[in-house]
């Protein structure tokens, strides 16, 4: 018999897919249950039917895995992060190497990927260094400030405390949401785009200590909003720079138009092995500055740098890894697309000392390409793409320029391991491959890889 929508079906979960549903089967189809752990008995309902495969909910929890834990925060089930909150976390680092794996077998074309233990996190909880939290209008006209409903986008709940950031950021929202309508400061409308106060943007140095908070809105003159930052810096100590960023687009992002210094300085730092980092309001930092440390330093150990090498690190955004790896190699030339990364790369070059790192704005592609025609040498290729992955060009390109060692840093198993396909069909060797979990309680993984040139 066929399943169509809406049908309910009685499965058991046994497996965990890349994007954190349950997977269970069942006529003759792969069923992917969101809300399903794997161990669990559950009555699920159709949503979706695709040809080989259906997606479907939990209506009924018939029988749950015993790897089912309590879960920390009081919003789990309605907020849309940390989906895996009630799955031990032992398991959580079990699946999500598991899924590396799979990824390299079934995309990449190797029976037998050097897939390595995960490197799980010390710290699951509190771990996160920026957090965005969003405004809205309650039913009654209330401001709301918190986080978004689990599949609605377009819904925020009123947040009373995450587990992500720390509990100085909890004291801050709860803060932030009641002077802000004391001081008549009227939250945006997701829906209707009517309003000022869109989004609180709060970045931490986690080895610093350092807070920036940034109030996103939309256009119009509130003097009030100066006060508002001025009472934050005041009330928090560790809050040392309070900025306004101007976002007139009806885009529901936490960027915008012009950025405005209302109170202390432009930035904070965080120091990351010993190398200390600048960063503002836009600027982009790994999330989770423990995890970064361990890494880079992973990066390090698969590079296996040589003081004579020559580096080259694509995709350096704000120049972390370059500087990271400038006292171990001769040079490193860092290629990024973004130039406020650029400049920002720039700056922390100077704050560590680094003379023997340049960054260069270039699209990584046309780079690659200029490079391979002049004969420019590699010692050392670090790739750090976002998640869709390199091009195709980019991989041509390096494959032509034959580095003796390439690392591949990646956060999505499936464009890592087709890239690496690509890479082991024109001479490249798959030697390690390591996950490491940066998001505990979430799908993501983040994997480094060490792959050499077949000379």
């Amino acid at each position: 018999m066929s399943l169509k929508n809406g049908d309910r079906i009685q499965v058991k979960i046994d497996d965990l897919a890349f994007g954190g549903k349950g997977v269970a089967r069942a006529n003759g189809l792969v069923i992917f249950v969101e809300g399903g752990l794997p161990g669990d008995e559950v009555e699920a309902r159709i949503v979706k039917t695709r040809g080989n495969y259906a997606e479907a909910t939990v209506e009924n929890l018939i029988a749950g895995s015993h790897h089912r834990v309590a879960p920390a925060c009081e919003h789990f089930g309605r907020c849309g992060g940390c989906k895996w909150q009630n799955l031990d976390y032992s398991i959580q680092k079990k699946y999500k190497e598991d899924q590396l794996r799979k990824a390299l077998i079934h995309v990449g074309g190797i029976a037998d990927p050097p897939v390595e233990p995960i490197i799980g996190a010390k710290k699951i909880y509190f771990y996160r260094n920026k957090m965005e939290f969003s405004f809205h209008i309650g039913d009654k006209g209330e401001t709301l400030l918190g986080l978004h409903l689990s599949g609605r986008f377009k819904d925020i709940f009123q947040l009373n405390a995450c587990h992500l950031q720390s509990e100085l950021s909890n004291e801050i929202v709860r803060f932030v949401r009641r002077r802000s309508s004391e001081l008549n400061l009227p939250p945006y409308h997701i829906v209707n785009h009517e309003g000022y106060l869109r989004f609180l943007v709060i970045r931490e140095g986690k080895f610093t200590d350092q807070v920036l908070v940034n109030l996103v809105t939309g256009q119009g003159e509130y003097d009030s909003l100066k006060t508002l930052s001025d009472e934050i810096g005041r009330r928090f100590e560790r809050v040392v720079s309070v900025s306004h960023t101007i976002n007139s687009a009806r885009a529901n992002i936490a960027r915008g138009d012009k950025e405005i210094i209302l109170y202390g300085a432009d930035h904070i730092h965080e120091i990351i092995g010993g190398k200390r980092f600048k960063i503002s309001a836009s600027s982009f930092f790994q999330t989770n500055s423990y995890q970064a440390q361990r890494l880079y330093d992973l990066a390090v150990e698969l590079a296996r740098p040589e003081k004579f090498a020559r580096m080259i690190d694509l995709y350096s955004g704000t120049g972390t890894i370059a500087i990271y790896f400038s006292d171990l190699v001769r040079d490193v030339i860092g290629v990024e697309t973004v130039s406020d990364a650029v400049d920002d790369a720039r700056v922390n070059a100077k704050i560590n000392g680094a003379s023997n790192v340049e960054f260069i704005l270039a699209d990584v592609e046309e780079y690659m390409k200029n490079a391979v025609d002049r004969g420019q040498e590699c010692d050392l290729l670090l790739l750090d793409p976002p998640r869709a992955g390199c091009h195709p060009r980019t991989l041509k390109y390096l494959t032509s320029m034959k580095p003796r060692t390439t690392v591949y840093i990646s956060c999505n198993p499936a464009t890592l391991a087709r890239d690496i396909k690509l890479l082991t069909e024109n001479g490249f060797r798959l030697e390690k491959a390591v996950p490491i979990d940066l998001f505990p309680h979430t799908y993501h993984i983040e994997a480094v890889c060490r792959l050499t040139f077949q000379r």
